[in-house]
């Protein structure tokens, strides 16, 4: 401090009192006490306790004052602040995320607590998988089949058949059955075997719709001899659309394909989705792959209701004949009554896609139209010298 009076340095006495100072009549005769250090809006959480004195009975000591409406503020706006409080939760929807993620959790635990193990698949699928033997000039062959149809209708592959009229085939319960070839499908790859005797193999749960990519799936087929428990095997589903050109079969679109390990023992049998349910018959490797192909189950529920009724499947066709140039597969042939003729084709028009899918070659072509059911309309896009045009093609009917 500078120099100057030395009674500046000293703090003035808050409590004395001066002769001209009066001492108001509510404390006169003594000091003034300092405020109650309750008497505030804000509250530590620790203070709260002392709460429940605001609404105690007034006290009848001398001296003593009632303090039931002092304490009434700071306790509604405590109630004010925690009804503020939930308010703005409320609006920036802090209540709907949590119940929103334990909703979310909630369901993924249920789907997680549903999904079939490999286990669950076996048990409940087995039955319906049987083992396929076959014998014609090609020599005898082993693989699989799954019933489709309660107790008496098979479907399998073509690559397991060949040209046998008849076959063995060989159920859950280690008993052999003779079947029936009831008609084959070259597109398609799949043969209907009809059992000659009073099987009763159960139908297997088959899917609604097919796997979407990246979804997990298992190949299921027969046990094969000296063991007793079903092949299995476990991938992913890398496409539910793929074209497959093959002089032996299939030559379609719309395949099912997946890196799950198979075997010969396995095709013919069954492809099955994250339900547990059977979405695909097992075609195997094709024109060495090294992945496997399955037709989609819809496609082989309808091959074999039409192999059933009349040993021979429909499917679409264009009419023409073409052949492949280094432009691309051109139109070399058709009559003025072919499908694609009376949609606005004309011969050495060049194919470029259909139904926006590119093509590279004839077979493409006729492998695309002959996975889809005669009668549908297919969107085919063409060149014609420089120009480009797309016709609407209904398509016919063709035998497989």
């Amino acid at each position: 401090m500078g120099q100057g009076n030395g009674h500046d340095d000293k703090p003035p006495d808050e409590h004395s009192e001066g002769p001209d100072d009066e001492p108001d009549d509510e404390h006169a005769g003594g000091r003034v006490p300092l405020p109650d250090p309750l008497d505030r809006v804000w509250l530590h959480p620790t203070e709260l306790s002392v709460l429940g004195a605001a609404f105690a009975p007034p006290t009848t000591a001398s001296g003593a004052r009632h303090r039931t409406l002092p304490w009434l503020a700071p306790l509604l706006a405590g109630a004010a602040g925690a009804l503020l409080t939930v308010a703005v939760l409320a609006v920036t929807g802090s209540f709907d995320r949590s119940s929103s993620g334990d909703a979310t959790s909630a369901t993924r635990d249920a789907t997680t607590t549903r999904a079939p193990t490999a286990t669950d698949t076996l048990a409940r699928l087995s039955p319906s998988v049987v083992a396929v033997l076959a014998r014609d000039a090609q020599g005898t062959r082993r693989g699989s089949g799954v019933c489709v149809r309660h107790g008496t209708q098979l479907l399998t592959s073509a690559r397991v058949v060949g040209t046998a009229k008849t076959v063995q085939v060989v159920t859950a319960d280690r008993r052999q059955h003779t079947a029936k070839v009831a008609g084959r499908d070259r597109v398609t790859d799949l043969v209907l075997l009809d059992l000659q005797d009073a099987a009763d193999v159960p139908a297997a749960q088959l899917a609604d719709h097919a796997p979407p990519t990246g979804s997990p799936v298992w190949l299921l087929g027969a046990p094969t001899a000296p063991t007793t428990s079903p092949w299995m095997s476990a991938g992913m589903a890398s496409s539910n659309d793929a074209l497959v050109v093959s002089d032996l079969g299939p030559s379609t679109g719309g395949l099912l394909e997946t890196d799950a390990a198979s075997t010969a023992a396995v095709v013919g049998g069954a492809l099955v989705d994250a339900s547990g349910s059977v979405a695909g018959i097992v075609l195997g490797h094709v024109n060495g792959s090294a992945t496997t192909y399955a037709v989609s189950i819809d496609v082989a529920v309808a091959v074999a209701r039409q192999l059933d009724a009349t040993g021979v499947v429909q499917h679409g066709t264009l009419g023409v004949r073409g052949a492949d140039t280094p432009l691309g597969p051109m139109i070399v042939q058709m009559t003025k009554e072919a499908p694609a003729a009376r949609a606005g084709a004309h011969v050495s028009d060049l194919v470029a896609s259909i139904n926006g899918r590119a093509v590279e070659s004839i077979r493409d072509v006729t492998a695309l139209v002959r996975g889809l059911a005669p009668g549908l309309t297919v969107v085919m896009e063409l060149r014609r010298g420089a120009q480009a045009l797309e016709v609407r093609v209904r398509l016919g009917a063709t035998t497989g």
